[in-house]
């Protein structure tokens, strides 16, 4: 009896993220043109790039990358990494939750919407570096435009989720991967500080994003205010929001500050974006950070 209703829902989930797809990859793409066009593009690796460093060989790097001549001189396989080029995957876990489709004006597009973007546009960055990407509990990563499409596929899925953050023991993490965190975080710090804690033992470098709506960080409203919890739909009614608005800003930016912290412990980067503004913006800030402190991590020079 079930079966028919249950097919008919598939189906639609299925039309939904085909609808949606497309429109969500044009923005990605809109989103990182200037970047890719720009003095900030990472070349494709090839012959004729500087130097960059030394690295430890991993199963799955190409034999004629071996520096043999570093190689000798220790008991270590040695790959000579050229200038912006990676060979780490970069696998991606965005926030899918109740809580990210809340936006406050209608001029602003939601946290939701500006993950997805974030998400297609960082991989997008990624895969056009040489880098391998993957959706967080996937079971393959890659470089075409086949991996950006099923991303996409899962970023549109309808399916609910109810991870406020990755669950460290969802999935095992590739080797010397890298872990990009996009969501409004705005669980607990303690609860935060744990997570971060069991996934950075698993990660050779994580990136957080924060989304936030504008009305989160400034709480505009005036007068009485009727706040929902997403998830719970439990409901507090607040008489003058106004005498609250300075207490709550501090404690916003308490929290803010106590990821930043978190993320520090761990060297991870981290990047605040509100809604409000050009994701290519935040995009071109995030992209010249990872770089630059990329290219500060040489372990070897040119013998």
């Amino acid at each position: 009896m079930n079966i028919v209703p249950a097919t008919l829902k598939l189906h639609h989930s299925a039309e939904e993220v085909a609808s949606n797809l497309p429109a969500l990859m044009l923005k990605a793409e809109k989103a990182v043109a200037s970047i890719l066009q720009g003095e900030h593009t990472q070349k494709k690796s090839g012959q004729g790039e500087k130097f960059w460093q030394f690295r430890d060989y991993v199963p799955g790097d190409r034999p004629q990358d071996i520096d043999w001549r570093q190689s000798g001189k220790t008991d270590h396989i040695y790959i000579r990494q050229k200038e912006w080029q990676t060979t780490q995957s970069a696998i991606f876990w965005c926030n899918k939750t109740a809580s990210m489709d809340f936006s406050s004006d209608e001029k602003y597009p939601s946290k939701a919407e500006t993950a997805k973007i974030l998400t297609l546009g960082m991989a997008l960055l990624m895969t056009r570096a040489g880098e391998q990407v993957g959706i967080f509990g996937g079971s393959r990563t890659g470089r075409t435009e086949a991996t950006l499409h099923r991303m996409g596929e899962t970023l549109c899925s309808t399916e609910n989720n109810f991870e406020e953050l990755p669950d460290p023991y969802a999935c095992t993490l590739p080797r010397h991967c890298s872990l990009v965190q996009i969501g409004d975080f705005l669980s607990p710090p303690d609860y935060i500080e744990n997570a971060f804690k069991k996934l950075s033992a698993h990660t050779d470098n994580g990136l957080v994003i924060q989304v936030l709506d504008p009305a989160e960080l400034e709480l505009p409203y005036s007068g009485r205010f009727i706040f929902e919890d997403t998830t719970t739909k439990v409901q507090e009614q607040v008489n003058h929001v106004d005498s609250i608005r300075e207490s709550y800003k501090q404690r916003i930016k308490e929290h803010i500050s106590a990821i930043q912290n978190i993320c520090r412990d761990r060297q991870w980067e981290y990047h605040l974006h509100a809604t409000d503004h050009d994701v290519s913006d935040t995009l071109m800030k995030v992209w010249e950070s990872i770089s630059n402190h990329s290219a500060s991590q040489s372990i070897g020079t040119s013998p």
